[in-house]
């Protein structure tokens, strides 16, 4: 995902109308008067959000003949699948979208079949036990993955303060802290995302490849 999609995609999420629209398409589709009434809010508001986010792709309509010979209406259902995150810290600042696309894959059936194991009679208390079993499963994975960051965190750290320190010239200190950041040492995409002319990266490496063995 670009970087103007990832922009796109938080100025939508950062409404709280357009958030609670979401939530609400995700339990059944809607007509844009039910949601107006079920937010309290115009149904101009509502119409204008749907079309934003219809644009973006994210919600989808489908026009559906009037029962009393008027117009036809549209309702609306969810259109994407995907997950957002942002890691920020001292020395840590990551953005990430991930499309989850569900793959056919030996640890998915596995997984799938340890969280419905439940045998209930009653469907729906069935069913409220694997969502809950889900997220007891989330919620391990994201302590492991809080602990993981906060390692992260404290590495980079320790290079930048070594970078910081051991690196006179500014233009060094912030392509090594890319390099360190990103892991890509290539020179033509340094300068791309660094903005900078392809000689002068090039001229910069050759400084450092004196002082530091990463190329």
């Amino acid at each position: 995902m670009t970087k103007t999609e990832f922009d796109e995609i938080l100025q939508l999420l950062q409404n709280p109308t357009r958030r609670k629209i979401l939530e609400i398409l995700t339990r059944e589709e809607h007509y844009p008067l039910q949601l107006s009434r079920t937010l309290n809010t115009s149904q101009q508001a509502v119409s204008k959000h749907l079309k934003n986010m219809e644009k973006m792709g994210i919600v989808v309509s489908k026009s559906l003949k009037s029962e009393r010979g008027g117009p036809p209406t549209k309702t609306y259902t969810l259109n994407s699948e995907f997950s957002v995150r942002i890691d920020v810290g001292p020395a840590l600042f990551e953005t990430q979208v991930n499309i989850m696309d569900e793959e056919d894959i030996e640890e998915y059936r596995e997984l799938k079949g340890k969280l419905e194991k439940y045998e209930d009679e009653d469907y729906l208390k069935s069913k409220m036990k694997v969502i809950h079993g889900i997220e007891d499963e989330i919620q391990d994975i994201e302590r492991k993955r809080n602990i993981l960051l906060r390692i992260k965190e404290n590495t980079f750290k320790e290079a930048f303060n070594y970078i910081h320190n051991n690196f006179d010239d500014y233009k060094e200190r912030n392509l090594l802290y890319y390099v360190i950041s990103s892991g890509n040492t290539d020179p033509f995409t340094i300068a791309q995302q660094l903005k900078m002319r392809d000689e002068d990266v090039i001229e910069l490496l050759s400084g450092l490849k004196d002082k530091t063995n990463i190329w």
